[in-house]
């Protein structure tokens, strides 16, 4: 052999001395036990981190059979296991190992056959994570269940988990009882939309979860609601709003109150309890009492300041008649008392009025009429606040989803401009979309702000070449790629364009699918936001409905077909089904 030849052979040598040296230290600081038997089980090879696990040595280890080490409950199911191994077959299984000072630990096995050239079995290799604190913790949870369960079925209140966008999701016993249901499960089948089944006033609702949506939590929220035999109640409601790690509401949980008897015995009290003094003195709000042709009975110190005058008798004797004095709209006070004449009562009624110096404000009244034992109107007493500054603002927020809306559509027709193949198209998916939510019960924003994101969900096809929008033929896989950047490229167009609520999400998630198969980053389930999942469904059934240059336009039949076929695994199914109900019972037209 020559000189050279040596020095390869030492170096070969040596570099598999090294390698053996590196696996060596891996397996003996793995954070895993790794354990080796021979074909009966018995111990040939275990590292430290197993011992440790155990108590043990390597040394005391080697050599004993792995069911010296398992509970005699547990020798069946090792068998089992054991006679898997010996066909070929890996497995993965949880089990109890006795340590050395008699206590037990729980371990996530995974084990793999060692077979011989001839694929015969010889032993077996395995890996052990401990997993004694994981399942101490689920044993603990299971027993802290228990505890749970059982306040939640026999709780004086109503308990109950809720979706943001109105299911509910889960009621016990007594919830299910203070709305007149015979089981809970009856109850969560038959209210899918509590804001318009169970409040009186949807308003409440809103007011409701703008609430949680502002602080995360409501306590002592009072509404009024619907039994399931249309009687009414009121509640009193405690909610916190449950988020996952990156802050989005995954579900609203908390306890309902029956207090309509105490709410009946607060109505006796207003009417038998002529003045609350103290409440009356010092309230922010402006109270007041005034006869129907419009003098004043008495009025708060912060009433005398709303309107600017120096003193209750000032204002008490300078003000004879309300409508012509303080109105700027005497109507408006007609108006009021025809209100009240109707429902015995007014809330959050806005009123443009003068101040003493004759400057303008805004107002909110909320009112009822005191009437004498022939139900003839004695005179309203109720409360009022200014809300000029609100109304400056909302005014001013007028102006400026003014100048939104005349830019959204202003990119409209650029992009029409560019495909004018889908002219027609961004208008059509924002109007079929605004119709799905506004069905669906979702707030004004909601409804509005997926209203905008439909007419520019397809801005990012700016990006896109022409040629490719508008070809007559079917497209290539890479031209069809390229589309398929574009609602990324619309998402980096309007991440920093300050747009109000997601609508750059709403956009950037228009193609994703529940399955996971849309695009551009395969978002699965509640991963995708309500608002694009009801933007996609609009975009898929306007695209349908719509000639293109290389296709006619598909039936309604067609796409009902398409959106019942894929209900669940493309599209969310509730949301298909508010779009079906649109086309089959309100007559809707694309």
């Amino acid at each position: 052999m020559t000189e050279k030849r040596r020095d390869i052979v030492r170096t070969v040598e040596d570099t598999l001395k090294d390698r053996e040296k590196q696996y060596r230290l891996i397996v003996d600081t793995a954070d895993e036990g790794i354990w080796v038997f021979d074909e009966d089980y018995n111990t040939t090879f275990v590292n430290r981190r197993m011992a440790d696990m155990l108590g043990y040595t390597p040394e005391e280890i080697e050599g004993k059979n792995l069911s010296f080490f398992i509970q005699e409950k547990d020798i069946p199911d090792f068998e089992k296991e054991a006679a898997k191994r010996r066909k070929g077959i890996s497995g993965r299984y949880e089990r109890m190992l006795r340590k050395k000072d008699g206590t037990f630990m729980w371990a996530l096995v995974s084990a793999t056959p060692i077979m011989d050239k001839k694929n015969r079995f010889i032993g077996s290799f395995a890996m052990f994570t401990d997993i004694t604190e994981r399942k101490n913790a689920e044993e603990a949870l299971q027993q802290s269940e228990a505890k749970y369960r059982s306040i939640f079925e026999n709780a004086v209140e109503g308990i109950f988990q809720s979706t943001p966008d109105g299911r509910l999701m889960t009621v016990n016993p007594t919830m299910a009882r203070i709305f007149g249901y015979s089981s809970p499960e009856e109850m969560v089948a038959q209210v899918v939309s509590i804001g318009r089944q169970l409040y009186t006033t949807p308003e409440d609702r809103h007011l409701f979860k703008k609430s949680l949506e502002d602080n995360g939590i409501v306590e002592g929220f009072e509404a009024q609601f619907y039994r399931k035999d249309g009687t009414k109640l009121w509640g009193s409601l405690n909610v916190r709003a449950v988020k996952d790690k990156d802050g989005n509401v995954l579900f609203y949980e908390g306890t309902l109150e029956d207090i309509t008897s105490r709410k009946k015995a607060e109505e006796e009290l207003k009417k038998s309890e002529e003045k609350y003094r103290n409440i009356f003195e010092n309230a922010v709000e402006g109270i007041f009492q005034v006869t129907p042709d419009g003098r004043y009975l008495s009025v708060n110190p912060a009433l005398v300041r709303i309107h600017g005058f120096s003193s209750q008798e000032e204002m008490m004797a300078s003000v004879t008649d309300i409508a012509h004095q303080l109105y700027v709209d005497p109507s408006r006070r007609a108006e009021l008392r025809r209100l009240m004449a109707e429902n015995g009562f007014v809330k959050d009624f806005e009123i443009l009025m003068r101040k003493k110096d004759s400057s303008l404000q805004w107002v909110s009244v909320t009112s009822h009429a005191v009437k004498g034992d022939n139900g003839e109107t004695l005179y309203y007493e109720g409360m009022l606040i200014d809300i000029t500054t609100r109304k400056l603002a909302e005014e001013e927020a007028r102006q400026l989803k003014k100048i939104l809306n005349s830019t959204i559509e202003t990119i409209c027709l650029a992009l029409e401009m560019k495909d004018y193949g889908t002219k027609g198209h961004q208008k059509g998916v924002s109007r079929l979309a605004r119709a799905i939510a506004e069905e669906m019960g979702l707030t004004r924003d909601m409804i509005d702000i997926i209203g905008m994101a439909g007419m520019i969900h397809d801005l990012g096809k700016l990006a896109v070449p022409s040629e490719i929008l508008v070809k007559p033929e079917k497209i290539t896989e890479v031209e069809y790629n390229l589309i398929k950047t574009h609602p990324q490229a619309g998402y980096n167009m309007l991440k920093e364009a300050g747009l109000p609520g997601p609508i750059g999400d709403i956009i950037l998630q228009h193609h994703e699918r529940l399955d996971g198969s849309g695009y551009p980053r395969g978002l699965k389930g509640v991963d995708i936001i309500l608002e694009a999942r009801i933007l996609a469904i609009a975009d898929v059934v306007e695209a349908m409905l719509s000639q293109r240059p290389y296709r006619p336009p598909h039936t309604l039949d067609e796409v009902k077909d398409e959106l019942q076929k894929n209900r669940g695994i493309l599209y969310d199914p509730g949301v298909v089904d508010v779009c079906i109900k649109l086309f089959d019972k309100r007559g809707f037209v694309s």
